[in-house]
């Protein structure tokens, strides 16, 4: 889950973004949700998957969160008693044993309990069409209920985020998921993290928003003066705003350059992958990389070291750096008014998004989208009212 900055241009914000919530937590059963039909995909899920079972010593195969679950386990012995408080409750594991609690109905009342298989039992994964229907397996894997044949689904009630259609024999006919497919957000505030965004001209004045949990921290101060979150591009100052990324990306890149000193400049992210690639090719098709031994490779790197090392500079990502002093501070003051994605006209579009601006995800994307989005705000009329809210997903 993350949060991430929409600029949304225009009036109108609460009816922009409603497009693109995400149903199952908004519960806002509106025109964009829609009945999408996963009766295919969980055929192929149910023929693929496993499911866990133990196996007894004649071969006969035991469901170990079924009916039977509380035979798995036992009471601990007075060595086990001696290493571990056996007044815990809960779940857990250490020093060889795992436990659980549950009340588990011989009178001695809710406690902690080992896990454990009789002498010849062996946990094994079976498929699961050997041992569960498709109507159950539906059920418990989407979470739906299913319908009685002949009725309508309950929308208002336990239908309202899908359901299963059987026929009259109980055979699963359609496993419906209902659910907006362009959901972007889960909640959205205006301001938030990204609270005061935009800095004011002059007399001008906006509407702040709330902060986020950034209000939290011993050393925050509230936004406040020229600042805002909603405003009318005229009364931005946009040039200020890149003047002052312009300058805070100025003194990062002289920290950046004080903390190397001496030090070779450092190999970046990127080829470090290409050089850890494993020959083979990953579950999407693309080059395998073996991230562990990259993550490694690139850490180690003096200049790399150095800045997580030291704490006003930890948190700088050194491939940034890659660049003259000039293309840094340019880089930043194209990207001062710039957030992930910009709602216009209803229309979401957001960094990485091929075919709009042509951005990708990398870093020449980034720098396309922020060059492109600096000409969308130039070319807006002063009258156009920009919002910055906090998405989160």
């Amino acid at each position: 889950m993350s949060h991430f900055s929409v600029l949304v241009v225009g009036n109108d914000v609460e009816k922009q973004m409603a497009p693109y919530h995400e149903f199952e937590c908004t519960g806002d059963d509106n025109e964009f949700v829609q009945d999408v039909d996963k009766t295919e995909e969980a055929r192929k899920e149910y023929a693929s998957h496993t499911e866990t079972r133990y196996k007894d010593a004649e071969g006969g195969l035991h469901d170990p969160y079924g009916p039977e679950f509380k035979n798995f386990y036992r009471e601990f012995t007075p060595e086990e008693v001696e290493k571990h408080d056996t007044r815990m409750l809960g779940s857990g594991s250490g020093g060889g044993i795992s436990w659980t609690s549950n009340d588990w109905g011989d009178g001695k009342g809710y406690r902690a309990k080992v896990h454990f298989l009789p002498e010849g039992w062996a946990e094994v994964e079976v498929k699961t069409p050997d041992v569960e229907p498709f109507a159950t397996f539906v059920e418990g894997y989407y979470g739906h209920k299913p319908l009685v044949f002949g009725e309508a689904p309950d929308l208002a009630g336990e239908h309202k985020y899908g359901y299963i259609q059987l026929d009259e024999n109980h055979e699963v006919v359609k496993v419906i998921d209902r659910t907006n497919p362009e959901k972007k957000w889960d909640w959205f505030e205006i301001g938030g993290r990204w609270n005061g965004f935009f800095r004011l001209k002059g007399l001008a004045v906006g509407v702040l928003g709330k902060p986020g949990l950034q209000a939290m921290n011993e050393d925050y101060e509230p936004r406040f003066g020229n600042r805002a979150d909603v405003a009318f591009k005229e009364d931005i100052d946009i040039e200020g705003m890149r003047d002052e990324a312009g300058e805070e990306a100025g003194t990062n890149y002289d920290l950046y350059l004080r903390e190397t000193d001496g030090f070779p400049t450092h190999v970046s992210w990127e080829q470090i992958k290409e050089n850890n690639r494993t020959g083979k090719l990953d579950e999407d098709g693309e080059p395998e990389v073996n991230y562990g031994a990259a993550r490694d490779e690139y850490g180690v790197q003096p200049a790399v070291k150095a800045l997580r090392k030291n704490k006003e500079t930890m948190w700088f990502e050194p491939d940034n750096f890659l660049c003259t002093r000039d293309e840094y501070i340019e880089r930043a003051r194209k990207s001062a008014i710039s957030t992930f994605a910009v709602v216009k006209d209803g229309k979401w579009h957001e960094r990485g998004e091929m075919g709009w601006w042509g951005a990708v995800s990398n870093e020449k994307g980034r720098d396309d989208w922020n060059s492109q989005f600096a000409s969308l705000i130039d070319d807006l009329p002063g009258n156009t009212l920009l919002t910055v809210v906090d998405c989160h997903i």
